[in-house]
C-alpha cells in the first residue's frame, strides 16, 4: 500500500484544499521536486561506515552543519555515497578538494567565521548535570533534534535534517519498490448510518499488484484491520499503525473489512490478500469516456519509476488507437531531476534546453539538455536511447495543470507550452523554481544522517523565472464547485469539469 494523502504532497495539493507547503517526498516521495537526488537512494540502505565511531559534541556536530550550508552552491546537484559516486564522477572530483579542505579543520571558509555554538555546549552539560531527568536524556536525540532544529531555524522552508532511518524511508518510496499489496490510499473519514468512520479510500490500484485481482476497487474505504487480536478499527489503531500493517514479508496474509458504497448506503466486505512484490504507480492512463481516440495520462509524481511507465502508458493507447493526449499534472507535486529530465526527452529534439540552474550569485552553474541517458542501478529506469529522444514530440497533446502542479511537474509544463507542443489548461500552477539537494553527512566524515537544503533556482527554456508565479494556463478553467465534492483521484470523469475542458481542445 503506498499512501498518499489529499493534500498529497507539494505545494499546495488538491484542489478541493487548501493551498499547502510541499513535505517533499513523499518524495515520495514520496520526491523531490525537480531536484537531484542521491544516487544511494536504494530500497535496502548501505549501512552507516562500520568501525568505532566518534563521539561528538553538539557544538562540533552543529559547526558542520554550518559547513555544509556554506559551502552547498560549490557542490554539484547531489553528493552521492561512495557506492554509487561513480554516476557523477567528473563533479565529485571537482569538489573533492574542497570537501578534504573543509572536514572538521577549519574555522572559516571564505573568510566568514563559523557561528560560534559554545553557549549550546555549556546548555548540553547543565542540563546532563542537574536535569532530574538527566539520565532519561538520550545524547543522540538530542543531537537529532539539534540538527532538525537548526535546519528549520536557517529559514529554508525546505531545509530538513534527516536520520539514516528516515532517509531509508524517504529513498524507498522515490525509487517503488515495495512489499505490500499494491494500492495507493488517502486518509479521509466517512460516514456510514450516522457514525464516522476514520478510513483509507482506495484512489488507484496498481497493475501486477497483488490487489489488481483481488476485487478490490478504487473508491473503496479500508476501515478495520485484522491483528493478532481481532479487528481493529483504523481509528483505533491510527493512521500510522494502519497503515505499516499493510507491508510485512511477502507470501503472508493481510485481512481487512472495506465499506463499498451500495445504493443509498455501504455495505462491509472482507478482503484477504497476500503481500508480494509490487512497483508503486506513478504513471496510470485510461481513454476518455465519450471519445476513445483521446487518451487520459495521469502522472502523479516524477520518480524513478515515471520514464518508463510514461513511455508505456503512450505506447500502450496507440496500440488501441488512441492518438490524441491528456497528460494530466493536476495535483503533481515533482520529484526527481532526472526523471523528469529523461520524460520530457521522450518529447524534446537532442540537444533542447530543458532547463538552467541558477547560483545565489545569479550564475547559471549547470544546463540540461535533451539527449540519450544510461544508467546502471537504480537509476537504469531513466535511460534514454538515441533513437527514443523526441519519439512522442509529434503527439497532439494537452496538458492538464492546476493549482497544486508544482516544481518537476511545471517544468514539465513549462517546456510544452515553451516548445509549444502542448496547450495548457486548467489554472495557474504553484510556482516552485527553485532545487534542494541532499548531502551525507559521511562526505565530511564518520558521521551520520542527512542535510537537505535549497542550494539552486531555475528556469526553463523561456528564461524567465516562474517562482512563488505560476504558469498561466493557455485556457483557465476552475474546477467546478459539484466536482469540488469528490476526492479529486476518484473524480468520475463526466464530473470533471477541467479534464472535460482539455478535451474539447482537440474539436
Amino acid at each position: 500500500m503506498e499512501h498518499k494523502e489529499q493534500d498529497y504532497y507539494p505545494e499546495k495539493d488538491d484542489s478541493q484544499q487548501e493551498k499547502k507547503e510541499p513535505s517533499e517526498v513523499a518524495e515520495p516521495a514520496r520526491e523531490n521536486e525537480a531536484e537531484p537526488q542521491p544516487t544511494n537512494e536504494e530500497p535496502h540502505m548501505q549501512a552507516a561506515p562500520t568501525g568505532t565511531e566518534k563521539k561528538v559534541s553538539i557544538h562540533f556536530l552543529i559547526s558542520l552543519v554550518c559547513i555544509v550550508a556554506a559551502i552547498s552552491i560549490l557542490l554539484t546537484f547531489v553528493i552521492t555515497n561512495n557506492a554509487n559516486r561513480h554516476y557523477y564522477s567528473q563533479e565529485l572530483e571537482s569538489q573533492q578538494a574542497i570537501i578534504d579542505r573543509y572536514r572538521g579543520n577549519g574555522t572559516s571558509l571564505g573568510g566568514d567565521e563559523i557561528p560560534d555554538f559554545e553557549q549550546l555546549a555549556v546548555l548540553a552539560q547543565l542540563f546532563q548535570q542537574f536535569s532530574y531527568y538527566a539520565e532519561e536524556l538520550s545524547e543522540e536525540e538530542l543531537l537529532t533534534a539539534v540538527m532538525k532544529a537548526y535546519a528549520t531555524a536557517t529559514g529554508d522552508a525546505y531545509a530538513e535534517y534527516y536520520t539514516e532511518e528516515e532517509y531509508a524511508e524517504i529513498t524507498a518510496d522515490r525509487e517503488g519498490d515495495h512489499v505490500g499489496i499494491g494500492v495507493s490510499v488517502v486518509q479521509t473519514a466517512l460516514d456510514v448510518e450516522g457514525t464516522q468512520h476514520a478510513v483509507f479510500q482506495i484512489t488507484a490500484i496498481y497493475r501486477n499488484a497483488p490487489a489488481e485481482s483481488s476485487g478490490l476497487r478504487a473508491g473503496d474505504c479500508i476501515y478495520a484491520i485484522k491483528t493478532e487480536s481481532g479487528y481493529q478499527n483504523v481509528s483505533t489503531l491510527g493512521y500510522s499503525n494502519a497503515m505499516s500493517l499493510f507491508g510485512g514479508e511477502r507470501g503472508t496474509d493481510v485481512e481487512f473489512l472495506v465499506f463499498r458504497s451500495s445504493g443509498d448506503g455501504y455495505e462491509s466486505l472482507p478482503f484477504s490478500i497476500v503481500r508480494n512484490d509490487f512497483e508503486s504507480q506513478s504513471v496510470s492512463y485510461t481513454t476518455a469516456e465519450n471519445d476513445r481516440s483521446v487518451g487520459i495520462v495521469r502522472i502523479t509524481g516524477f520518480d524513478l519509476t515515471t520514464p518508463h511507465q510514461l513511455k508505456s502508458a503512450v505506447q500502450t493507447l496507440q496500440g488501441q488507437g488512441v492518438n490524441k493526449f491528456v497528460f494530466d499534472v493536476r495535483n503533481n507535486p515533482g520529484g526527481d531531476l532526472q526523471s523528469i529530465k529523461a520524460s520530457l526527452t521522450y518529447f524534446l529534439q537532442k540537444g533542447d534546453l530543458i532547463l538552467s540552474s541558477i547560483d545565489r550569485e545569479g550564475t547559471v552553474a549547470k544546463s540540461y539538455f535533451a539527449e540519450a541517458m544510461y544508467f546502471t542501478g537504480e537509476y537504469a529506469s531513466c535511460n534514454v536511447s538515441e533513437d527514443e529522444i523526441g519519439m512522442f514530440a509529434e503527439l497532439d497533446m494537452v496538458v492538464l495543470c492546476n493549482e497544486n502542479t508544482a516544481s518537476a511537474a511545471e517544468v514539465f509544463a513549462a517546456t510544452m507550452r515553451d516548445y509549444e507542443l502542448a496547450k495548457l489548461v486548467g489554472e495557474t500552477t504553484f510556482g516552485k523554481g527553485i532545487m534542494q539537494s541532499f548531502f551525507p553527512m559521511s562526505a565530511f566524515g564518520n558521521y551520520k544522517g542527512y542535510a537537505k537544503m535549497t542550494t539552486y533556482a531555475y528556469v526553463t527554456k523561456c528564461g524567465v523565472t516562474y517562482h512563488e508565479i505560476g504558469i498561466a494556463p493557455h485556457v483557465n478553467v476552475p474546477l467546478s464547485e459539484e466536482a469540488k465534492q469528490y476526492n479529486f483521484y476518484v473524480l468520475p470523469q463526466a464530473k470533471d469539469n477541467q479534464l472535460q475542458a482539455a478535451i474539447t481542445q482537440f474539436q
